[in-house]
């Protein structure tokens, strides 16, 4: 893969190209670019980068991958992925190894592009619907899409903090612990794509993590699906009859809905952290066993 490109490379996203002269049948010499580790916070502050820009960089160039291209690096380790200063001033990121990737089909894209949207939903009819079009069976459809968030989901609540709390940490333990036997069938039953779809989203995940959560992980991925399921539809649908363009608008019609649930989720996320940091600082809020609980929630 070249600079900015193969099918799988969003556009920007360098990768050391092969040298064509120096290389032989058994020899290939690449480019060589200099930079950090991904998780490495001080070498990304000490090139004047934002470990924020750069999170929010490596979801969306996955999250593309993942919902819209299905050629996917299944192995996004951090030390597969440097950061250095682009030109203009910002941090690029470059992709190494290539040895390690997977195609998703697109039925499989799609399918996965509407499930998480459904997940942030809360479309529980969607969840069933979707989860049971990637191979998983009706009764395991709510915990495959706690194993694809790997976060617990909350049926009666569409914000979702982007740290786990200790409650949701110890959950998501028991659930490993208690149901692994459900969760090793659930895995076995879905196309072998989606395993390395996994290991892409929990190393994206832990190097998420790794740089302080400064990114919102679910809300930068569900507008990804929600656009590469529109983009699938127009290119499909282009140039073709009046029915299909009239197909093609009720798709943007319902991801502009899908947009204003999301930005409507997270302005009463922030109402709401705002009036809990308002509360604790006039101290209208008195020492009791939950307000460690609201100090918590104002962390994530």
């Amino acid at each position: 893969s070249g600079e900015g490109g193969g099918p799988g490379c969003r556009a920007g996203l360098p990768s050391p190209p092969p040298l064509l002269p120096p290389s032989l049948q058994r020899v290939l010499t690449a480019d060589f670019y200099e930079g950090c580790k991904i998780n490495d916070t001080e070498g990304i502050r000490r090139q004047g980068l934002h470990p924020k820009d750069v999170a929010s960089k490596l979801i969306q160039i996955f999250a593309e991958q993942i919902f819209y291209t299905g050629f996917i690096h299944a192995d996004p380790h951090p030390g597969n992925v440097l950061v250095c200063k682009g030109p203009d001033g910002k941090a690029k990121l470059i992709l190494l190894d290539h040895g390690l990737y997977e195609f998703l089909h697109e039925r499989d894209r799609e399918a996965l592009c509407k499930l998480w949207r459904a997940i942030v939903l809360r479309d529980d009819a969607g969840m069933r619907t979707y989860s049971k079009r990637l191979g998983v069976k009706a009764e395991d459809y709510f915990l495959f899409c706690e194993i694809l968030l790997q976060r617990p989901i909350n049926m009666a609540q569409l914000a979702m903090s982007n740290v786990l709390t200790r409650e949701e940490t110890a959950y998501m333990q028991d659930m490993a612990k208690n149901q692994f036997d459900s969760i090793m069938q659930v895995l076995k039953d879905l196309p072998r794509s989606m395993l390395l779809v996994f290991r892409n989203i929990n190393t994206v995940r832990g190097i998420n993590v790794a740089l302080g959560a400064p990114v919102d992980r679910y809300y930068i991925m569900a507008k990804s699906a929600v656009k590469s399921w529109s983009r699938t539809v127009a290119r499909k649908q282009l140039g073709l009859s009046r029915i299909f363009l009239l197909r093609w608008i009720h798709t943007v019609w319902a991801s502009l809905k899908f947009e204003f649930a999301l930005r409507l989720q997270i302005a009463s996320m922030r109402l709401t952290t705002s009036l809990l940091r308002f509360l604790v600082f006039v101290g209208f809020l008195e020492e009791t066993e939950g307000q460690e609980h609201i100090y918590e929630y104002l962390q994530a």
